[in-house]
């Protein structure tokens, strides 16, 4: 069984301080402004970072876009969210998991997160080895499948978000949700297995791969 992880939300819970530093980079444009780029954020869950820099600048403050914007936006967001991001872990039956699947060399990430931005993290988290391949923004989640799947027949998708469940069932996967505090309601809504803990992910892989024998 192949299996792809998304990041956020997944790996780490940095969700939390990714929907803060929406409001915080945006503040100097009065509070406002960065109460609608903080929900636009949360409910583009998924989606890249720039994706919604561009609307924000766009359509809620009607200004240009422009390279250097865009990069003063992603360098401020990168040092609220890297400050928050240090003190977090993945859970004990994650790192067991990962440590169990270290030689099979079929871990994969899939996230939103830009393609050099996730991997200076896997690697600051001690996590890189693990992973088969990562796979970043700016190309799209169904992209990454669709790569991963030209060599690959059993694919299963853990991810925490509409934008994940669609990218499965688009490129015809297994998907799991991963629960977490930002995604209660998509949990009612989604008829798909679900999971608190990975504490029993080996065994609902391994019965994924019995059934497909």
């Amino acid at each position: 069984m192949n299996i792809i992880f998304d990041f956020d939300g997944v790996i780490i819970s940095s969700h939390k301080a990714k929907t803060e530093a929406f409001y915080e980079i945006f503040k100097s444009y009065g509070k406002n402004v960065a109460k609608k780029a903080k929900k636009f954020h949360e409910r583009n869950i998924g989606k890249s970072r720039f994706f919604k820099f561009k609307f924000i600048l766009k359509k809620i403050l009607n200004k240009n876009i422009t390279k250097s914007e865009l990069a003063k936006l992603d360098k401020n967001f990168d040092t609220f969210v890297q400050k928050k991001m240090k003190l977090m872990t993945p859970s004990k039956y994650l790192l067991k998991f990962l440590k169990g699947q270290k030689y099979n060399n079929n871990l994969y990430i899939s996230t939103g997160t830009p393609q050099n931005k996730i991997i200076q993290i896997l690697k600051e988290k001690n996590l890189l080895s693990y992973f088969k391949k990562i796979y970043g923004s700016p190309s799209s989640k169904i992209s990454h499948i669709n790569e991963i799947k030209k060599n690959n027949k059993n694919v299963l998708f853990i991810g925490d978000s509409l934008e994940d469940y669609n990218a499965a069932k688009k490129t015809n996967i297994n998907f799991v949700l991963k629960l977490n505090s930002e995604n209660f309601l998509l949990r009612k809504k989604l008829n798909v297995r679900k999971i608190h803990s990975f504490k029993f992910l080996k065994k609902y892989a391994d019965n994924l791969v019995s059934k497909h024998k």
